[in-house]
């Protein structure tokens, strides 16, 4: 595997959108009033590309989803993450960085990194000497994946349609930043030609292809780090108009993803298991003892955070709670999983159970490393209480939508894609409100690339 990033020969349209970045944009003769300026210009191998936290896929214009990874279990579905081992030069992406990375996971292991495209105090990591922008890493996972789609595509693609969020963060200047960071990443990737859309807009294009009639859908699209609303009007009447700007009734987003339901399940159920609620002795002083320290722990919610504890003066503190706790085999457990970064495999089984809970009542936290034993239950009952929080804010959120631009008995339909669909709290929400019978769901992880391939379809006609 190539180890470098380099630059395409030939980049165009490098200018940043002229709308604001929220705006809807994408340049067709089918759709002027996305117009990048591009008319005129000769079609292009086009695709659409679904960049996600956690996944990524890709589709043809007729919207039809790539195997981008087609000897794994989910062929359609390239993980988002890297991997680079201490020992190679070669730099690892997709379901190889993952099976690297298990195989010894001496070296850095990058994930989630689209969470970090609108933070302007995120510019550049480190790794084995080298100084990788965030846009760099997010070009190494693009080009992978441009290449994956080289084969079934009968060449690499040259255009994309490639997807945001409604919402990257509600501060204006970063979610600029964020989307003109993607801007770059796709260029350096080789794609000549970049365009943008919503993401539960291009969910609403590939749920639109199976009406029948004429309807006011409210698209809920939840990703790994967000959740995207858009109220918009779809159906047979409306799918070949030129301007869809009418059609979009309004939209919306708010930080909640599967990422946020995991935490919550390793807030409540298994930070005990590390030593929260434990004490450790003052260096210098025999009889002062004090909890864990709150950023410690916070780190753990998220396994990516956990390799900031493993700095020097941090490991110094877990040196002296692993002497003096009094709770030793906890902070034992603490230690091994910091220090061995075994962060991602135990979010891996937290994830597992996570998703066991959407079709059980009961699922197991199951999870040996180095000396942690952990074989936690956790009931649906539970999941759901300590979801709450995350199920208000969301239910916070649509109900805004909906005062600013409709009212729920105008709502024909409500389609619920992305992988925190499938979490029965979460739907169950959308029931309570709009009923059962108005609640839709598709593929949970490729309606977002369906309909961004349907929307680059102008790109090669």
């Amino acid at each position: 595997m190539a180890s470098g990033i380099s630059a395409p020969t030939h980049i165009r349209d490098r200018r940043p959108p002229s709308r604001p970045p929220s705006a809807v944009c994408w340049c067709t003769k089918r759709y002027p009033w996305m117009d990048f300026g591009d008319k005129g210009r000769p079609p292009m191998r086009a695709c659409g590309l679904d960049f996600g936290t956690s996944n990524t896929a890709a589709a043809l214009p007729d919207g039809t989803v790539l195997p981008l990874q087609p000897h794994t279990q989910e062929a359609r579905l390239f993980r988002s993450v890297l991997f680079f081992p201490d020992d190679e030069q070669d730099i690892y992406a997709g379901a190889d960085a993952i099976q690297r990375y298990l195989e010894d996971n001496t070296g850095r292991f990058i994930q989630s990194v689209k969470s970090f495209l609108h933070s302007s105090s995120f510019r550049a990591t480190q790794v084995k000497g080298r100084t990788y922008t965030i846009e760099e890493l997010v070009a190494v996972l693009l080009r992978r994946v441009r290449d994956a789609a080289a084969g079934p595509m009968g060449g690499a693609p040259e255009a994309v349609v490639l997807g945001r969020p409604a919402v990257f963060t509600p501060d204006p200047e970063a979610d600029a930043l964020a989307q003109q960071r993607l801007l770059r990443a796709a260029e350096l990737a080789g794609f000549q030609r970049v365009q943008f859309l919503i993401e539960p807009i291009a969910a609403a294009l590939a749920y639109e292809a199976q009406l029948t009639r004429d309807e006011l859908v409210l698209v809920a699209d939840f990703g790994a780090g967000t959740t995207d609303l858009t109220l918009m009007r779809l159906g047979p009447s409306r799918r070949d108009n030129p301007d869809r700007r009418q059609d979009v009734v309004g939209s919306t987003g708010v930080r909640i993803g599967g990422d946020r339901f995991d935490a919550e399940i390793m807030r409540h159920k298994l930070l005990p298991r590390f030593g929260a609620g434990s004490t450790y002795r003052v260096r210098g002083f025999s009889d002062k003892r004090l909890p864990i320290p709150q950023h410690i722990l916070a780190k753990l919610l998220t396994w990516h955070e956990m390799s900031f504890i493993r700095e020097k003066s941090t490991q110094e503190l877990l040196d002296t709670m692993l002497a003096t706790s009094d709770r030793k085999a906890e902070i034992q457990a603490l230690y091994d999983l910091v220090m061995d970064n075994l962060g991602y495999r135990l979010f891996r089984a937290i994830e597992a159970a996570k998703v066991r809970l959407s079709r059980e009542d009961v699922a197991t936290v199951d999870f040996e490393e180095a000396r942690i034993c952990l074989h936690e239950p956790i009931t649906r009952a539970e999941f759901d209480t300590f979801s709450q929080p995350l199920l208000d804010e969301l239910d916070a959120c649509t109900a805004g939508l909906l005062a600013k631009h409709a009212e729920t008995k105008d709502i024909d339909a409500v389609f619920l894609t992305g992988g925190s669909s499938q979490i029965p709290a979460v739907r169950q929400l959308y029931v309570r409100r709009f009923g059962e019978e108005r609640v839709r769901t598709a593929d949970a992880f490729t309606s977002v690339a369906e309909g961004l391939g349907r929307a680059s379809a102008h790109l090669s006609a």
